[in-house]
């Protein structure tokens, strides 16, 4: 049996992207507190995370939960966030260039910019993708 689970392991995490995650581990990305730089992370519920400052260049976080996120100054450039719930969420100083936000919910979030999201104002840069 020790061997049917040592085998289920190495199928569980052979398929894990290889990225630092330790904060402290800052050696490629100094001025990153995280890297996620093109992890695959559809769906995942990072509700309330603390996310400042981190690298998520090239992201897949389609139908990820960033509901109240704090993503300040997070680098957020050509990532995919189609059907993200990031309602609440903090993007202050956050670069957005090139994101796919199709269908996003970004209910209340605070804009790269500082502004609380209107969809009035919002939505053509959106449109446009000059965020």
């Amino acid at each position: 049996m020790k061997a049917a689970g040592t085998q289920r392991e190495g199928i569980c995490t052979s398929a894990l992207p290889r990225f630092p995650v330790n904060p402290s581990d800052k050696s490629e990305h100094p001025k990153y507190n995280s890297n996620f730089a093109n992890a695959i992370l559809k769906g995942v519920v990072f509700t309330g995370a603390n996310l400042k400052r981190a690298n998520l260049i090239g992201t897949n976080l389609s139908g990820a939960d960033l509901q109240g996120a704090d993503l300040q100054g997070a680098n957020l450039s050509e990532s995919k966030l189609c059907e993200a719930n990031l309602s609440g969420a903090n993007l202050t100083g956050a670069n957005l260039t090139g994101a796919d936000l199709r269908d996003a919910d970004l209910t209340g979030a605070i804009m790269p910019d500082g502004t609380v999201y209107d969809p009035h104002h919002h939505l053509p840069s959106l449109k446009q993708g000059s965020i």
